[in-house]
Order: structure tokens, then C-alpha cells, then sequence
């Protein structure tokens, strides 16, 4: 069964808890040091020699210094044996048949009586793995108890050592695997002492190290450099092994040993931290978890949860959780849930939610929830929420919503939102909504509204839009394809009066100064500057009606010193003489305001005094003289 890998940030996690906490060493060979002992290569001859004879010619072929008690040896035993390029570990479990053990010390190979074995022993089974064809001897080959679990790794020298718990009188079964190798399994009967002589047959092409890609040679630095038997029997080992229960301290100190990366686990308890292929039910670690391929069922743990491939059910963790694959389950993190792929239940962190492509479910952070995909449920975040593709149904955040892609929905923030393309729905923000294309509803901004097409309304301070089906309503609204008018205009106060008008024709903001050009030579020249809304419905192809409101400040010179506002009610018609020009006409029901308490206000009226309807002060100090007039004027446009 194929297996998947960790993911790179796992991989790193998992490298600093195996090398730092649990002190594991790689077996990587350096060709700079001296070859061991048992190791060394030899091609002797024994014809009739007397067994410590035998000892002290293979010392000196092979250049180290026997040490043991003679009361265990016969050294009267006559020896009679070839050997042709055999290791001197080799060559002693031929002269001994497993009778005798050995190990090096220094300059020194030490000669021990071989244990007894007992009713339930651990049997230690040692040899070498070679290459079938080549005889090559194999380093970095996995060698394994399917039943305990238990496994080594051979060294630079293709040699391994294993001790198997296993009832007297039964056969032990041993698999070895190697990449790119066919696996081999073989039995070990309990009368065998000797080493195993284990060959391997290598499937499919070598690799031309000149074709690999660039990942294949970091991977191969990273073997090389910081190489452990956990990492080589996870490289090795393609078969699934499954157990209902592991329990760990540490990756790879538990009840299911080197071999945690390679087994699935139906329960998993972890006291600090543990590491496996899969789960299928229930996964608890103090401090972390780490799962290489699946985990089908709840997963907690004390700081984070790192998953290599799918999760489904449910995750916990008091800092982390980090899935390269799918996420068909519910989160929950203090900080961050990181997902490499969709997520598709709620997710809740303190900080921040990231999935790499689609999300689906509500998903709530303090800061921020990320979507390299589509948004196919609610994100609400206490800074911003951002998507690659389109989202719906709902974007909430206290600063900003960004979606690169269509949105379908409402986006609220308290400072911005922003769409790259359409938008079905409503935009309402404190400050900005930006639809880079076509909105189809409403836009609400405390500042700016922006959309390139508008069906529906825009309610801000400032409205721009390219077109607009519908009503922009603000203090200004700038519509490219709308309604805009330049005038010119006079009426029975000020002669000179220019005015801009920018909307649509239902709803449009205007922008009026004028003045007394007879007070132009004046110290203070009589002007006055203003604001209105207005309306012009069209009542046939050249006419159109204006309804508009406005108010304007009456100002001597360039100081304000107290309120003289000329409000206007207007009523007129637009005669469409030509393309571009226009005479308009029409009535004004005037309210002139002013302080009764300032005592320095000019003359109104100077070649011109109206019939004055309405003389009234209210209890605020407020003058309120109303009249009729009228204005007259060209427009441009």
C-alpha cells in the first residue's frame, strides 16, 4: 500500500523532537573513520591448525588482539577452514557456530560463552543483507517483527542485530525491506545460532543521479545528513501494518517502536508527543500529535496536531492544527488551523484560520480566516477575511474583506471591503466598499463607494461608478455614463452664478457659486458658495423637469462671521436645444437666514427688492425672510 509523506512542516517538528528529545543518531557511514573490528576483510587459510593458533593468525591478518578465558574455548580443536574476502565477524561464526559471542572494544574483540536460552527468551538474531546479483552488502535496510513491532536498520555494512521476545520452540518471522528492493521475509527456527545471510533482489531502473530533479536531491542531503532507522523504515516499508492501540512518551519510544510511522492505530495515547501512519478512532497526545497519512476520528492535543493526509470528525489543539490534505471535520485551535487542502465543517481559532483551497462551514478567528480557493461558507474574523476565488455567503471582519473572485452575499467590515469582480449582494463598511466590476445591490460606506457597474444603490459620501442602474445617494456621486450638467446662471440676487450637477437624473448632487460682479472693485466682494440635490425627470425627448433644493452662504470678502444662508426651493424646466446645450428656466420659493444678533450684514437686495412673504424670528435668534423669484440660465452637457 502506498503511503503518503509527512508534510515539510511536520517533517521538521518531527526532526527536532527525534534528534533533540530522544537523541536518535543516524547510521550514515563515514568513509574517513577506520572499519570496526568484526568488520574487517580478510582471506585466510586454516589447514589443520590448532584452534588458539587459529585466533592469534586471524589477529594479526586482520590487525587487533583477541581477549577471553580460555576455560571457554578447546584450544586443542583442529581447525580446517578457507575463507576468500569474508569479514572477520563471519569468519568467527563459522570456527564458532554460534557458540561463542563477540564484540569490539577498542583494539580489542572480546570472546563471551553464548547465553543460555530460557523457557520465554529474547532471542538476538544477527547477519548481513546483500544485494542478489552484485552481493553488495545493503546499508539502510529495514529488519522487522511483524508481531512486536520490534526492528533495526542495517549499518554502513549491511550487518544488523535484532532481539525478538518470542516463546521457546516457535519460529521467529522476520520481514526486510529496502526501497526499491523486493520485500523478503524469512523464519528463523529456534535452533539457529549463526548469522543470517539475507539477499535481496533489486526491482525496476537505478537512478541516474544526473536526471533527478532538484526535490530528489534535497530529499537524498536530507537522508544522508540526518539519516535515523525511524526515516528508513518509513522510506522502506510500503506495507500498512495496523494495531487497535499505541501508547508513546516520545515518536518512536512506545509500545509500537521504530515502526510508529508505518502502523495505523485505531487508539492512540501519546504522554508527550507521538507519530504514525493513521488513526482511525481516537488520538490523545499531551503535547503533540503527528499522523502521517489519515486520521478518521477526534484528535486532541496539548499544543498542536499535524496531519500528513485527510482528517474527518474532529481536531483539538491548544495552539496548532496543520493538515496537508482535506479537512472534512470540525477544528478548533487557540491560535491557528492550517488546512492543505479544502475544509469543509466550522473551524474556530484565536488567531487564524488558513485553508489552501476550498472552505466550506463557518469559519471564525480573532484575526483572520484565508482561503487560497473558493469561500463556500460564513468567515468572520476580528481583523479581515481574504479568499483567491469567489465566496459566499458572508464575509464579517473588523477592518477588511478581500475576495479576488466573484461574491455572492454580504460583506461587512468596519473599514473596507473589496471584490475583483462581481458582486451579488451587499458591500457595507465604515470607511470603503470597492467592487473592481458589476454589483448587483447595494453598496454602504461611511467614505467612498467604487464599482465599475452598479444594479441596484450606493449610499456614501462619495459615489463613483462607471454606470449605474438605480440610485447613487451621498454628498457627491460621480456616474461617467450618468447625468452631468455645467450652468450658467443669474437670478434677482446674484447675476453670475456657475453650478455643476453629477448624478443620475433621479437623484443628483449640485455644486453652486456665484456672485455680484458689481461688487468685483469692491474691498469685500459679495459671493456666495453652496450645496443641493435635485431631480430631473424627463417629460419628453428635449424636456426635461428639475425639482431641486439648495442652500448657499452669503459671504463678504473671505471671512464667515455668522450664518447667511440663502435656501432655494427651484422648479423649472430644461429645453434640449442642441446636443450638448440646453436653456433652462423656472421659479424659486427663497428662505434668507440670518443672526438677529450681528449687526454687520450688507444689503441683500440692490437693484432688485422682492415682495417678502415671510418675516418671522423664531426664539433662537433666527431671522427667516421668505420670497419668489426665479432663474434663468444655460447648461452644458
Amino acid at each position: 500500500m502506498k503511503t503518503k509523506n509527512i508534510c515539510p512542516k511536520a517533517i521538521f517538528v518531527l526532526a527536532i523532537v527525534c534528534l533533540l528529545l530522544t537523541g536518535f543518531r543516524g547510521n550514515s557511514y563515514i568513509p574517513d573513520e577506520p572499519i570496526p573490528l568484526l568488520e574487517r576483510i580478510v582471506t585466510i587459510n586454516f589447514e589443520n591448525e590448532r584452534l588458539d593458533a587459529v585466533l592469534k593468525k586471524l589477529s594479526r591478518e586482520a590487525g587487533f588482539t583477541f581477549s577471553y578465558n580460555s576455560n571457554i574455548i578447546d584450544g586443542d580443536k583442529i581447525i580446517n577452514q578457507s575463507f576468500r574476502g569474508k569479514t572477520v565477524r563471519e569468519v568467527l561464526d563459522q570456527i564458532f557456530s554460534g557458540a561463542i559471542q563477540y564484540k569490539a572494544r577498542g583494539k580489542y574483540i572480546i570472546l563471551t560463552k553464548a547465553s543460555a536460552s530460557h523457557n520465554v527468551d529474547q532471542r538476538v538474531l544477527t547477519g548481513y543483507v546483500t544485494d542478489e546479483s552484485t552481493g553488495k552488502r545493503l546499508k539502510n535496510v529495514s529488519v522487522y517483527d511483524p508481531i512486536t513491532l520490534t526492528s533495526t536498520v542495517t549499518d554502513s555494512y549491511g550487518y544488523f542485530q535484532i532481539k525478538v521476545d518470542q516463546p521457546s520452540g516457535e519460529e521467529v518471522k522476520l520481514a526486510v525491506s529496502k526501497l526499491n528492493y523486493t520485500d523478503t521475509v524469512i523464519f528463523v527456527t529456534k535452533d539457529k545460532q549463526q548469522l543470517l545471510r539475507i539477499q535481496m533482489r533489486e526491482q525496476g531502473e537505478k537512478v541516474n543521479v544526473l536526471a533527478d530533479s532538484v526535490r530528489q536531491k534535497i530529499k537524498r542531503f536530507w537522508k544522508s545528513k540526518i539519516l535515523t532507522p525511524q526515516a528508513v523504515n518509513i522510506e522502506n516499508i510500503q506495507d500498512t501494518l495496523y494495531r487497535k492501540f499505541q501508547f508513546s512518551v516520545f515518536p518512536f519510544v512506545g509500545t509500537n517502536h521504530k515502526l510508529s510511522g508505518n502502523v495505523i492505530n485505531d487508539y492512540s495515547y501519546n504522554w508527550y508527543g507521538g507519530y504514525s501512519l493513521g488513526v482511525k478512532k481516537l488520538e490523545i497526545g499531551g503535547l503533540f500529535n503527528i499522523v502521517r497519512g489519515d486520521v478518521n476520528g477526534a484528535q486532541f492535543a496539548g499544543i498542536f496536531n499535524s496531519v500528513g493526509g485527510k482528517m474527518t470528525f474532529l481536531q483539538m489543539a491548544g495552539i496548532l492544527n496543520m493538515n496537508r490534505d482535506s479537512v472534512t471535520g470540525y477544528q478548533f485551535a487557540g491560535l491557528i488551523n492550517l488546512n492543505g487542502n479544502s475544509s469543509i465543517k466550522p473551524s474556530a481559532a484565536g488567531l487564524f484560520n488558513f485553508t489552501y483551497r476550498d472552505s466550506r462551514g463557518v469559519h471564525f478567528a480573532g484575526l483572520g480566516n484565508g482561503t487560497i480557493g473558493q469561500q463556500n461558507g460564513p468567515h468572520l474574523a476580528g481583523l479581515f477575511n481574504f479568499s483567491t476565488k469567489d465566496s459566499h455567503p458572508l464575509q464579517a471582519a473588523g477592518v477588511m474583506n478581500f475576495t479576488v473572485g466573484n461574491f455572492t452575499g454580504a460583506q461587512l467590515s468596519g473599514l473596507i471591503n473589496f471584490a475583483a469582480k462581481e458582486v451579488k449582494g451587499a458591500q457595507i463598511s465604515g470607511l470603503m466598499n470597492i467592487a473592481a466590476k458589476k454589483i448587483k445591490g447595494a453598496q454602504v460606506a461611511g467614505l467612498v463607494n467604487y464599482a465599475t457597474n452598479v444594479h441596484g444603490s450606493q449610499v456614501g459620501l462619495l459615489n463613483i461608478t462607471d454606470s449605474i442602474r438605480g440610485i447613487p445617494v451621498g454628498f457627491l456621486s460621480v456616474v461617467l455614463k450618468g447625468y452631468h450638467k455645467l450652468e450658467v446662471s443669474a437670478d434677482e440676487i446674484f447675476y453670475t452664478n456657475l453650478a455643476i450637477r453629477t448624478g443620475v437624473r433621479q437623484f443628483y448632487n449640485i455644486l453652486t457659486v456665484g456672485a455680484k460682479p458689481n461688487t468685483f472693485e469692491d474691498e469685500e466682494t459679495h459671493w456666495t458658495f453652496g450645496y443641493g440635490i435635485g431631480t430631473a425627470p424627463r417629460l419628453s425627448r428635449t424636456l426635461s423637469l428639475n425639482v431641486d433644493v439648495t442652500a448657499n452662504q452669503v459671504v463678504y470678502g473671505n471671512t464667515i462671521d455668522a450664518i447667511n444662508l440663502i435656501n432655494k426651493v427651484y422648479l423649472g424646466a430644461d429645453v434640449q436645444v442642441l446636443k450638448h446645450l440646453s436653456i433652462t428656466f423656472g421659479v424659486t420659493l427663497n428662505g434668507y437666514v440670518t443672526d438677529t444678533t450681528y449687526d454687520k450684514y450688507k444689503p441683500l437686495f440692490t437693484d432688485y427688492s422682492p415682495h417678502i412673504i415671510v418675516d418671522k424670528t423664531y426664539s433662537n435668534d433666527l431671522n427667516m425672510k421668505m420670497w419668489w423669484g426665479g432663474k434663468v440660465g444655460l447648461r452644458f452637457f
